[in-house]
């Protein structure tokens, strides 16, 4: 999602963005509102109604970018680095270095959101008091962001991961049994039945009611935190059984080779198809010049294949993706989901010294995650 958002700013050292996703639901905001505030005030010119609606909204994404700041500024005083926070279709995610070390900062990070959305809505209610007698729009346009900041903290507060709300019941059961994993699992839990629920309710409001728009809209949030929760629970196991492990852990030592002047036809046959292999390092005399993939074996025509060494199709050196064997294991695995590569090359220096191969490593996490506390 960072990759892909335009920033606009940023906020003690927080980059902001964002996400083309946020455009349609900003259109989608101000055109329900210029038609709410149209007709509701028939008495305000067409051009007023629709800067109020496009204020009102641009006010809203400035107060869920509150909302973040408020998780990202507790986060950093607890000692966890924000890179940044981006505003994307279904509201505002705030990208951490790292998870929560404690119950306690947990609680602290997830609360720090709705308390701010809460502050929001307080604050545009004294607003909406305060200017009621000078000018109806500014009235009409707080009352309207009081009334969303305070539905912001209400439905974040519904304790399913990854909302605030489950954040806050991760934290409670964490705190109570003293096992992280516990409370990552209930709160897991916890989202996907408010996600069928949300889905469900789509469904209904569609069938039902007939209200096709609001069904559709219910339906893809429950979606989006079903995937999110999903994506959440893997994301925490991952974390804590790759916690301390570094590539050279993890990494295959007996790296797969070829020869340079090996046909393809040959490295197909003896490889790939009898050792299951579908990469390999391409060695010319002793020395790594390049690697080779199944995938690289489409570039020539199959009849050519007995005649084409893997030299002439293979990527060299220079232009490959590797990784170092200090690294971090969940860093690799993070770069390696990014680029979709399935096998990428351990370096040291200029030698290859291993092998990091996905299909490898999700057995071992997977030996790792049943032998886990």
């Amino acid at each position: 999602m960072l990759e892909s958002s335009l920033k606009i700013g940023s906020v003690a050292g927080i980059r902001i963005g964002i996400h083309y996703t946020w455009l349609i639901v900003f259109v989608l905001i101000s055109w329900t509102l210029n038609t709410y505030f149209a007709a509701s005030h028939p008495d305000w010119s067409s051009t007023t109604t629709l800067a109020a609606s496009v204020i009102s909204a641009l006010l809203f994404f400035g107060s869920i970018i509150l909302h973040e700041l408020g998780h990202s500024i507790v986060a950093i005083r607890r000692g966890i680095s924000v890179r940044s926070i981006t505003l994307f279709i279904f509201g505002g995610v705030a990208q951490s270095e790292r998870d929560s070390d404690s119950a306690l900062t947990e609680f602290l990070v997830a609360i720090a959101g709705p308390v701010v959305s809460l502050l929001l809505a307080g604050f545009f209610d004294v607003m909406r008091i305060v200017l009621s007698p000078i000018s109806d729009v500014a009235m009409e346009a707080c009352r309207w962001l009081s009334i969303i900041n305070f539905a912001v903290a209400l439905f974040n507060m519904v304790p399913g991961f990854p909302l605030d709300g489950g954040r806050v019941f991760r934290s409670l059961v964490w705190g109570a049994t003293g096992n992280a994993v516990k409370g990552m699992n209930w709160a897991v839990t916890a989202g996907k039945i408010v996600a069928y629920g949300l889905m469900g309710l789509g469904i209904y409001a569609s069938l039902s009611i007939g209200s096709i728009f609001a069904g559709v809209w219910y339906f893809a949030i429950g979606w989006f935190l079903l995937v999110s929760a999903q994506a959440s629970g893997r994301a925490f196991v991952v974390d804590r059984v790759t916690h301390g492990l570094t590539v050279r852990d993890l990494m295959v030592r007996e790296v797969p080779t070829v020869t340079a002047v090996t046909s393809i036809a040959d490295w197909i046959n003896e490889d790939v198809l009898t050792e299951g292999t579908r990469a390999d390092i391409v060695l010319d005399n002793g020395r790594a010049v390049g690697l080779v993939s199944v995938t690289d074996s489409k570039k020539v025509p199959r009849e050519r294949w007995a005649t084409t060494p893997v030299r002439d199709i293979m990527t060299p050196m220079s232009g490959l993706k590797t990784l170092a064997p200090d690294m971090a294991a969940a860093a690799a695995l993070e770069q390696m989901a990014g680029l979709s590569l399935n096998e990428m090359p351990v370096l040291e220096g200029a030698e290859v010294v291993g092998w990091v191969d996905r299909e490898h490593l999700a057995k071992l996490l997977r030996l790792r995650m049943e032998t886990a506390d």
